[in-house]
């Protein structure tokens, strides 16, 4: 059955998973339809019902990701979680370039297809004849080290309820990321913290560690609303060895006491 006719019949509210509980929520901001996944609790993805806004993002953390086709032309990208694919989505509609997923919970996929427009996009897009989306079900680390792809972009959006993967946010993860990239590619990864306080310390230690791989690391601010960094919420680390000026950019205070993080460490 098509995601058209499917999302007509009230979706599952809960669905137990290897990795969790997965909880699709159907509500309204601001009078627009709206249906949210929830991954062991916490929001974690989702789309607009209307039909002309199903491509367009319902957060607005995924549209600093757009701040990578400022700096270079993208024509292959890696997404590193999937949920239910809000930024693939709006990555395939809005952009030319492929995509992979790597999405580690085997359910997601069927979920985004049923759910949240995956199938309407593949059949808007003729994407099972053009190939430009690859769904892979797999850990991120285990695609990193079985693969020679090498890609313009890696997004992360990989995420355990509110808490990112410890396990990508290494010096072995930026170390196996950066060797999938373009000279001069981009890796953006999405952290929930803050720059100071007690929120803080994944955070610096995310980017003091990325530091050790890659030239430059930036520390943006995802909601326009709150620019200050002090307060717990989603902000995008900009990784890459060009030089670059992202829009959006938050001074933090690290030191040497700052972690770093290694597979024997997180």
């Amino acid at each position: 059955m098509s995601a058209r006719k499917s999302r007509r019949k009230e979706p599952p509210t809960h669905i137990e998973t290897e990795y969790g509980y997965i909880q699709i929520e159907d509500t309204t901001i601001g009078g627009e339809p709206v249906r949210y996944y929830r991954h062991n609790g916490a929001y974690s993805s989702g789309t607009f019902l209307r039909e002309e806004k199903k491509y367009e993002l319902l957060f607005e953390y995924p549209k600093k990701y757009e701040e990578a086709f400022r700096f270079l032309e993208i024509k292959n990208a890696l997404m590193i979680g999937g949920a239910a694919y809000q930024y693939p989505q709006y990555y395939i509609s809005h952009h030319d370039g492929n995509m992979d997923v790597v999405e580690i919970a085997p359910l997601a996929e069927q979920i985004a297809r049923e759910w949240f427009f995956l199938e309407d996009l593949y059949q808007d897009f003729d994407l099972y004849s053009n190939h430009r989306l690859n769904c892979i079900t797999a850990n991120a680390r285990d695609y990193l080290a079985s693969t020679d792809k090498v890609y313009d972009v890696v997004f992360n959006d990989a995420f355990t309820g509110s808490s990112p993967v410890p396990e990508l946010a290494t010096l072995e993860a930026a170390t196996a990321i950066r060797e999938h990239l373009i000279d001069g590619g981009i890796y953006m990864s999405n952290i929930i913290g803050s720059t100071i306080g007690k929120d803080s310390e994944f955070l610096k230690a995310m980017v003091v560690t990325t530091k050790q791989v890659f030239r430059y690391v930036h520390v943006l601010y995802t909601d326009p609303e709150d620019r200050s960094g002090l307060y717990r919420g989603n902000y995008m680390v900009l990784a890459t060895d060009r030089e670059v000026d992202p829009t959006g950019k938050i001074r933090y205070h690290s030191s040497r006491y700052d972690t770093i993080l290694t597979d024997a460490t997180v």
